[in-house]
């Protein structure tokens, strides 16, 4: 672990201006050779910050601590693209007031529209990514992208709710269409159809990494549902408990199963 990592005492060989260093190892139960470390060895351990409140203070003190947030490896160009998009999501949220033509009702968020969104987080990810996906692509194609990035997340209710935002109704009723349209919110089995419908038609298909929300009850049957489009296995993450065991699921869907 870290402490060990830590606590390791260090043999210097060599004159003071070629230090060599060298330390013993564990290496399972009955290896523990001696090994050099490089001088240009070093550990970076990464954590949440939401998670140093609940750490082990003597673990913070054995190393120097930078603060690294998202907004630290954007460039201008980016800040004011996440400035626009914020902005640009705050009026599909924020209705005007039944029955008052100037009050607004802010008792929305960004979560109440984009499932999973976090303020700190999304936007900053999200232009971080096309940006550097798409060099040559200029603002408005850019935002374009993250718009419709950022519509794939969106909740039903939410896109319907925007039609009361003060947002221009024009693009209003453009992303609505967008929505209930383009992408396919339908149902799992119209998004698989369309998903594989689409690789069908591609020279050179690429994997697909996909996550799923959904509303439905966590007791559906997930494979009736897709038995017409794939073998699929099901776990309820609940049950998971080690990285370990996880492993052993992967590889086994992989490299056992006749699922994949």
């Amino acid at each position: 672990n870290l402490y060990d990592l830590w606590n390791q005492n260090y043999i210097v060989v060599g004159d003071k201006e070629n230090p060599k260093y060298f330390t013993r190892v564990a290496l399972g139960a009955y290896a523990n050779p001696m090994l050099y470390v490089s001088p240009n060895f070093r550990c970076i351990v990464v954590m949440d910050e939401s998670n140093l409140a609940s750490a082990n203070p003597s673990l913070l003190n054995r190393f120097e601590k930078q603060k690294l947030p998202i907004n630290g490896i954007l460039n201008d160009r980016q800040k004011l693209l996440v400035k626009y998009l914020d902005s640009w999501t705050k009026q599909m949220l924020t209705l005007i007031e039944a029955n008052s033509v100037t009050q607004l009702y802010n008792g929305f968020t960004q979560k109440d529209l984009f499932i999973g969104f976090d303020v700190d987080e999304t936007l900053q990810s999200l232009v971080f990514d096309i940006t550097k996906n798409n060099p040559e692509a200029n603002d408005n194609e850019i935002l374009e992208k993250c718009k419709e990035s950022l519509i794939a997340i969106a909740s039903p209710d939410g896109i319907i709710r925007a039609k009361l935002s003060i947002l221009e109704q024009d693009e209003v009723d453009r992303w609505k269409f967008f929505y209930f349209n383009k992408q396919h919110h339908n149902s799992l089995a119209n998004y698989f159809d369309v998903l594989f419908y689409q690789e069908k038609l591609c020279a050179d298909p690429k994997e697909q990494l996909v996550i799923i929300n959904t509303f439905s009850k966590i007791t559906i049957d997930i494979k009736s549902c897709l038995q017409d489009y794939l073998r699929c296995q099901v776990y309820n993450l609940s049950t998971i408990k080690t990285e370990f065991q996880l492993t052993n699921i992967v590889k086994n869907f992989f490299f056992e199963s006749n699922d994949k």
